[in-house]
């Protein structure tokens, strides 16, 4: 399958590779194809650097992984229509600040057509792609308006190697699932490292 994936941090470069590895064909969407970065974000995963509107248009999924702040601008004009649009993203004023709208509906309203399916906003990058490192079960929640695709976004996690899945239903999840971000960072001060997750558990 062919991805486009909207950034080039730690986030976007972590999924791309992973993507890659799974046999998926990537291109990397950036705001910055001038300079250094994008050359290098090239030469270290062997995926080519575009811009996001030719990242959008080889994308037959496209992956948010830009800060909320500038992701709706950042697509804006991208070929999106019909598209599964998984976001992984968060608005980095979460972090110490309540949130107007959650990213996942705001970015469902800019773009009705796209099926849009929130995921892997509350892990570490590395516990994205590979849950199994942690050494213990820990869970994974989903949210998004069209069943169909939430159903294949959890195949596509199952094959990132993710096995407590929680799906929430419909985008109006959003809000609980982002603010879990100040709690993230809560524990990520405590313990010094992001090698943490939570586990859900229900008895019965």
């Amino acid at each position: 399958m062919k991805f486009g994936v909207m950034g080039t941090g730690q986030v976007g470069t972590t999924i791309g590779g992973k993507l890659q590895a799974l046999g998926h064909d990537v291109v990397f969407g950036s705001r910055s194809l001038e300079g250094g970065k994008a050359s290098r974000v090239g030469a270290e995963t062997g995926i080519r650097v575009a811009s996001h509107q030719e990242a959008a248009e080889h994308g037959e999924w496209i992956v948010n992984a830009l800060p909320g702040e500038h992701a709706i601008a950042s697509l804006t004009g991208c070929a999106l229509d019909g598209k599964i649009l998984v976001d992984i993203g968060n608005y980095e004023a979460a972090v110490d600040g309540p949130i107007a709208m959650p990213l996942g509906q705001a970015l469902q309203a800019a773009f009705p057509a796209v099926r849009l399916v929130k995921t892997l906003n509350s892990v570490s990058a590395h516990l994205m792609v590979d849950p199994d490192s942690l050494g213990a079960d820990h869970s994974v929640f989903l949210a998004g308006n069209d069943a169909a695709a939430r159903a294949e976004v959890e195949t596509l996690l199952r094959a990132f190697g993710w096995r407590s899945i929680l799906d929430l239903g419909d985008l109006e999840a959003c809000r609980a699932m982002e603010e879990l971000v100040p709690m993230w960072m809560r524990l990520f001060g405590k313990f010094g490292d992001p090698n943490f997750n939570l586990l859900v558990v229900r008895q019965g």
